[in-house]
Parts: structure tokens; sequence; C-alpha cells
């Protein structure tokens, strides 16, 4: 049995063992009944909002359990160094030519991703609550991470999932920018080619000290040595150059938004 799998079990056997109905259960953590019963048949991962307020309601330390065995239960050896230092971070600096960062990613539109990735149906699930529980570090208390995200544009026109999938997501993007430790910013097509076309990357700040991210057809490379990380910050720099201020960039996002019908 995975982890994921094993914190599902307990979140039944706990409601149960407490006497309470999923209704009941629901009520009392501010959720349906309709998304308790989704989580307790597998049908919808256990996210750290969720576990959060189950925790609050009742004392119990699933988010503990999930950090330690559930978040990088499914993440690729060579990207887990990146996902602990994210994890850590006070600034997170992400650049993707092809698709929303993950750490903006709707639940829909990351389902959709996986899916196209052709992942086994029974993994995507928990790697599917892996992606999303990264989220958290934009809303910890009291220090949630600063998040520069920057997306070619033609991010915002490419279907991934249904058109509603991608209204809920550009929606999402829109609602992230009234965050303010969030900030997105588009590269126009009328930038023409820069470097960024080269492939995805993220910086992390971790205690004064950047490490950075570099993503590949197979393998990931994790970047920590003074000088790489320096050239990294000069290519992220570069493509920042090519980007929209955030406020134009914030209108282009719902413009687009909106021909998602």
């Amino acid at each position: 049995m995975s982890a994921s799998q094993y914190l599902v079990e307990e979140l039944r056997r706990t409601r149960e063992l407490i006497g309470l109905t999923q209704e009941a259960w629901g009520e009392r953590i501010h959720f349906s009944a309709k998304h308790v019963g989704a989580v307790e048949r597998g049908e919808r991962p256990a996210l750290p909002d969720y576990l959060g307020a189950v925790d609050r309601a009742f004392g119990t330390a699933f988010m503990q359990f999930y950090r330690m065995f559930v978040k990088e239960e499914l993440v690729p050896v060579w990207y887990r160094p990146f996902v602990e230092h994210e994890g850590r971070a006070s600034l997170l600096r992400v650049y993707h030519p092809l698709l929303v960062p993950g750490v903006l990613q709707t639940e829909a539109y990351a389902r959709a991703v996986l899916t196209g990735y052709r992942f086994q149906p029974e993994t995507v699930d928990g790697m599917l609550a892996t992606r999303l529980g990264r989220q958290e570090i934009l809303h910890r208390r009291p220090d949630p991470c600063q998040l520069v995200a920057v997306v070619d544009e033609g991010v915002l026109h490419r279907r991934v999932g249904d058109a509603a999938v991608m209204r809920e997501q550009l929606a999402a993007l829109v609602t992230a920018c009234d965050y303010p430790n969030v900030r997105v910013q588009v590269v126009p097509f009328d930038a023409g080619a820069y470097v960024g076309l080269d492939g995805a990357l993220a910086i992390a700040t971790v205690d004064g000290r950047s490490v950075g991210y570099l993503e590949g057809h197979l393998t990931g490379r994790v970047v920590e040595s003074p000088d790489a990380t320096m050239d990294l910050e000069g290519a992220w720099e570069a493509i920042r150059d090519y980007a929209l201020p955030s406020q134009q960039s914030l209108e282009l996002i719902t413009r687009t938004a909106e021909k998602w019908t």
C-alpha cells in the first residue's frame, strides 16, 4: 500500500472511529459530503487544504504525515532535491514556455497535463496530490513564499483539457495575481525568439542562496554551484526583459480567458 493510499484509509478510519457520517464530518471541516466521499473512495486526492481542515477540527496530524511520506512519494528521484529546496524557499522564480507552472495549476489542468503524459491511471491521483500539494508554500503562515512566474503567451492559448479547464485555469491565474506574494508575467508572441524558448527553469532562494532546476525530456537537473546559478539567474533576467509588466500581463490573461468559451 502506498503512502497516499494509507492516508486515505486513515482518514476514513478516523471518521468512523469518531462516529460521524460523511455529511457530519464534512460539516465539521467545511467541505461537502460529496467531497468527503470522493476523497475516501480515492476519486479525489487528499490535498493540504482538506488535511489542514481535518487537523484543525479533530486535532489530528494528517498534514505532518503528508509532508513526511506523501509529498515526495511520486516525485522523480532527480527532482526530489529541488522539491525540498522549493518547500523552504523564501522566493521562487519560475518560467515555462509551454505550460502553466505546477505551483499555479488548477486540479483539472494538472490532471489533464498528467493524463497527457500517459502516466499509468493508478498513479495519476498520487502525482496530482503531490503536485498540488507543492502550492502550500504560497499560503503558509507566517511567511508565504514570494512567487514570480513568467510564461510564454502560447501557454494561454495551448488547449490543455477542454475549454472549461482552460477558462478555469486562466481565471485562477488572474485570482493568484491578487495575492501580495504572487506575480505573473507573460512574454508576448511579438517578442520573437528569446533565450526562454530553450526550456523551463526554476530558481529557489533558500537561506540567502539560489538553487536552480532545469527540465529535460527524460530527467531534470538541479543546479547548485555559484557559477552555474549565476548563469541561470542571468538567463532568468534575460527572459523577464521580454515579458510584459504585471498589469499588462494580467490584462492579457483576462482577455484570453474570456475567449475560452
